[in-house]
């Protein structure tokens, strides 16, 4: 009888295959977490603004910028007693909204975005700002390569 040639694949050519797979594994997967946090920041970037259209129209009938958020406007004696009418959570929940401590008066104010859950991995953009005054009308952008 002669031997013949097996069809197949020797343990050495599979430990091989799958030595290649883990490392393209180890170099992508970082990449793609990157990426889809940086997707994320859209969520964060759309409530900022949301926020800013809202302070714009509360502006319009108070004195000053609104220093808090929540579920109704509220015109105070001053911007620390204010509300605006908007959500302390960005709409995909990725991110906790607020106004900046204390910086809400009559011509400025700054909103943060922090990043939380799945989001709080983003490190390079903990927090997100987003200011507005007289030097920076059209919003001063921090980190810059968050925006």
């Amino acid at each position: 009888m002669k031997a013949g040639r097996q069809n197949g694949f020797t343990l050495i050519e599979l430990l091989i295959t799958i030595a290649i797979l883990g490392i393209l594994t180890m170099v992508a997967y970082p990449a793609y977490q990157n990426s889809v946090r940086q997707t994320r920041r859209s969520d964060g970037m759309a409530a900022a603004l949301a926020i800013q259209v809202a302070q714009e129209k509360f502006r319009a009938n108070c004195p000053f910028y609104a220093q808090n958020l929540g579920s109704t406007n509220t015109c105070g004696a001053t911007a620390a007693l204010s509300t605006v009418q908007a959500d302390a959570t960005s709409s995909e929940g990725f991110y906790n909204m607020s106004i900046g401590a204390s910086s809400a008066t009559g011509n400025a104010y700054t909103i943060v975005a922090d990043p939380t859950g799945l989001q709080a991995a983003d490190t390079d953009c903990d927090p997100m700002t987003l200011t507005f005054n007289a030097a920076n009308p059209v919003g001063l952008k921090g980190p810059a390569a968050c925006w």
